[in-house]
């Protein structure tokens, strides 16, 4: 929504589901699928009913796939709901200005600020960069300030290499744990923790040491940064460093690439069954 009102502040609640869930499950037994849950007997009974026309299945189970539904929102109707600030063409090229909206002559608030304006205090505001596909191939990681007197942005390769306090030679990943050390993480702990929360695993050792002795983006972390599983690049034979960082590079993060999937196909559903 435009308009040149203060930042949006929506009133009502949003709903929305997704159904899935197991369904059967596959009895060596019996070669046979069986209903999943069991009956209120207890009894596995045979699995007779059509599948899914998508699904799943991952160790014997079988799951539908979810059916999202777009969110509806409920918003009081004595209620006036503010509106975004029109976008203008300078926005790419300033940040939040807080005291915009009290000078006098200045138009008002714009969109970036309103925006800002939406996130609060503590969320996390320090990111790293995203893993490029040349980062193997870029030559050493420079300091973020050289790199910026040389006309161009750091990449994350300077950022953990020289940003970050932690030390490879004594830090160690503990088994088990939920989130990694908040200490190896300087100002970007924040942004850190609320990805390993969303990951499920805490992040790994950012850097390694080079041939050379040097400091150096370790290719398990540019793994980690862009959604996937341990190993998923790294443990592929035949793949060095380099290869590494290239396919992380030339990735997507895999759980925007499912949402958006499964959006477009339950769109084209949708309008195949009407």
């Amino acid at each position: 929504m435009r308009g040149s009102g203060r930042g949006f502040m929506a009133r009502g609640r949003v709903f929305g589901k997704a159904s899935s869930g197991p369904f059967a499950f596959f009895d060596h037994g019996s070669f046979s699928w069986r209903t999943y849950p069991p009956s209120e007997t207890g009894a596995w009974r045979t699995y007779s009913r059509d599948w899914p026309r998508a699904g799943t299945t991952r160790d014997g189970v079988a799951s539908a796939r979810p059916q999202l539904e777009p969110p509806t929102i409920e918003i009081d109707g004595s209620a006036s709901l503010p509106l975004l600030p029109t976008p203008l063409a300078s926005d790419a090229s300033k940040g939040p200005d807080f005291a915009r909206d009290e000078r006098q002559g200045s138009g008002g608030q714009d969109l970036v600020t309103a925006v800002a304006r939406l996130f609060d205090k503590d969320r996390a505001t320090r990111l790293f960069k995203t893993p490029t596909a040349n980062l193997g191939t870029n030559g050493a990681p420079q300091h973020p300030d050289k790199r910026r007197e040389g006309g161009h942005g750091p990449t994350l390769d300077d950022e953990v290499s020289f940003l970050l306090p932690v030390d490879p030679e004594v830090a160690e990943e503990t088994p088990g744990a939920f989130h990694s050390p908040p200490e190896w993480w300087a100002e970007f702990g924040p942004a850190v923790h609320r990805w390993e929360t969303l990951m499920g695993s805490p992040a790994p050792i950012p850097v390694e040491f080079g041939p050379r002795g040097g400091r150096r983006l370790s290719s398990v972390f540019a793994e980690w940064l862009m959604g996937l599983p341990r190993g998923w690049i790294t443990h592929i034979p035949g793949l060095n460093r380099a290869r590494q960082l290239k396919a992380a590079g030339n990735g997507v993060v895999s759980q925007q690439a499912f949402t958006a999937y499964l959006h477009l196909l339950n769109h084209k559903e949708g309008k195949t069954d009407g």
